[in-house]
């Protein structure tokens, strides 16, 4: 017979995402596998699904996908969202990163200079 759990896993060459349906507030605990790490993301921390979700596209140079790289990457697309850096949001579904390694970097970095752009404007 087989045992029912609300326990589920997501495993990829680069992640493995562990967690329970029935307690959503617990978040997902991620583990990365290229530079071990874990991460927990929160219930309400879509940012780091959606980086996942885009990095899992990346077809060359997947030993890249690091835990560094993708927690910067949320750090990314957390920023653009909230402080809507890309153009207006109801148009946003994902950042645009050409689904490579490079093409995260650049956004990690556009969005970085844009953020940086903004702090400057509300200081002067």
């Amino acid at each position: 017979m087989e045992k029912l759990t609300s326990q589920q896993v997501k495993e990829t060459d680069f992640y493995t995402a562990e967690w329970e349906i029935l307690q959503p507030e617990k978040g997902r605990l991620i583990r990365f596998k290229h530079e071990p790490k874990e991460y927990q993301a929160q219930q309400y921390d879509w940012y780091m699904l959606v980086a996942l979700e885009k990095a899992e596209l990346v077809k060359t140079d997947r030993n890249l996908l690091t835990s560094s790289l993708l927690i910067q990457y949320r750090q990314a697309i957390r920023e653009a969202y909230n402080h809507d850096l890309e153009g207006p949001m109801k148009q946003w579904q994902h950042p645009r990163n050409q689904n490579t390694i490079e093409g995260i970097r650049s956004y990690i970095r556009r969005i970085g200079e844009k953020s940086q752009a903004r702090i400057n404007s509300l200081l002067s």
